[in-house]
């Protein structure tokens, strides 16, 4: 990859790589590193702070991970700023989540410099904290909260080069595949707690493999899919797969994530189809460190986390609309739908026209992969534990 830059700008030597990747994984499964990693990342990008974000797209509220930077800068920005910050102001919110995508955004491509230069917030916030040019690294969207992790360099530094892009777009999917496995070990987003009680407190299937995919252990909820043997089971202490395709694409994740050579350890996700269910089961394998915690010392392991949308668990409006990427406005519509509305019914109960109602009810038949009522109401069941006929 040719990064352009000059020498000294950024870290990209194999062995600092190997360094990085391997505490970031860390931080996959031991929330509570975030911060640390954060760190690393900056100075390889040529930042100096920086910021892991969830913020509400309406009001832009939310939790903060800092690292570096002024301690009291967080409490500032909540009690006189958060309103007043263009870099997290949306007009239309429904557009907004509707043309979201998972990349990587400078300050410029959000607005132009000039224009945050003379803003309130930037000379009356930004600025004494030496903060000059923003890149913000998308994580993931729940909902209406944007996961954002900001790097942020100083006048000095100028801004964010096409060399320090490009490395950023190197690690992105491995900064999307560790932020993902750190929230659903935290079930629910907040990035804390100690790896031994989210594993086996977690509501995700959670496998630890060796790398010949051998189960050193595995959760509550692992073993009830595992026993279902509805797309993955347990043959001879190995995780296995419904087919020997699959099987293969498992054990290639695997043996990714446990390689001898650290440079090469990497995580993956893949998809299970089969008959009997009618949405797949998402696998995501990351590796963990031999030198981690006690229960993971030895050779590498990898860390698998399944989902299984087809589970009997109770869950609220909240992770309705979590699990499904909707807005809040869609997910009233949607628990609506749920109750038998029609349309209309639901427009008149929510206090909107039947034209938004039905472009709600279009755009979560799309986010949930149905294309009828009945299909909607029937998932959303099969989601929080209903008997069915």
């Amino acid at each position: 990859m040719d990064l352009g830059m000059s020498a000294g700008t950024v870290t990209t030597d194999r062995m600092s790589e190997v360094t990085f990747l391997d505490a970031l994984y860390d931080a996959a499964v031991n929330p509570s590193r975030w911060s640390s990693v954060m760190a690393m990342f900056a100075d390889r990008i040529g930042g100096t702070s920086s910021l892991l974000t969830r913020f509400s797209i309406i009001d832009g509220g939310g939790s903060v991970i800092r690292s570096r930077g002024d301690p009291d800068a967080g409490e500032i920005y909540r009690e006189c700023y958060a309103d007043r910050n263009p870099l997290h102001r949306v007009e239309d919110p429904d557009r907004y989540i509707s043309n979201w995508r998972l990349k990587i955004l400078t300050d410029e491509d959000w607005m132009p410099k000039d224009a945050l230069l003379r803003s309130e917030f930037h000379n009356d916030f930004l600025r004494p904290l030496d903060i000059h040019s923003h890149l913000m690294i998308r994580l993931a969207l729940i909902g209406e909260e944007c996961c954002v992790l900001n790097v942020h360099r100083p006048e000095a530094r100028g801004q964010f080069d096409r060399g320090a892009l490009a490395l950023a777009a190197h690690y992105h999917q491995h900064l999307v595949r560790a932020f993902e496995m750190s929230r659903k070990l935290s079930a629910g987003g907040e990035l804390c707690g100690h790896l031994a009680s989210l594993f086996d407190g977690s509501g995700h299937g959670l496998f630890l493999l060796d790398r010949r995919s051998r189960v050193l252990r595995l959760n509550a909820a692992a073993e009830t899919i595992a026993r279902a043997a509805d797309g993955l089971r347990i043959a001879c202490a190995r995780l296995t797969a419904n087919s020997a395709e699959n099987t293969r694409r498992l054990e290639a994740l695997v043996a990714a994530a446990t390689s001898d050579d650290p440079a090469r350890r990497t995580g993956g996700s893949m998809a299970l189809k089969t008959a009997e269910r009618d949405r797949p089961l998402s696998v995501t394998v990351v590796p963990l460190r031999a030198d981690g915690p006690e229960v993971f010392r030895g050779e590498p392991a990898a860390l698998v986390c399944v989902t299984d949308l087809e589970a009997g668990i109770r869950l609220p409006e909240e992770r309705i609309r979590e699990l499904f990427g909707l807005t809040r406005a869609e997910s009233r519509v949607a628990m609506a739908l749920f109750e038998g509305a029609r349309a209309s019914e639901a427009a008149d109960a929510l206090g909107i026209s039947v034209n938004t109602a039905k472009v709600h009810i279009t755009r979560i038949f799309e986010k949930t992969g149905v294309n009828r009522q009945a299909e909607l109401v029937a998932l959303m069941m099969r989601t929080v534990g209903l008997a069915m006929d």
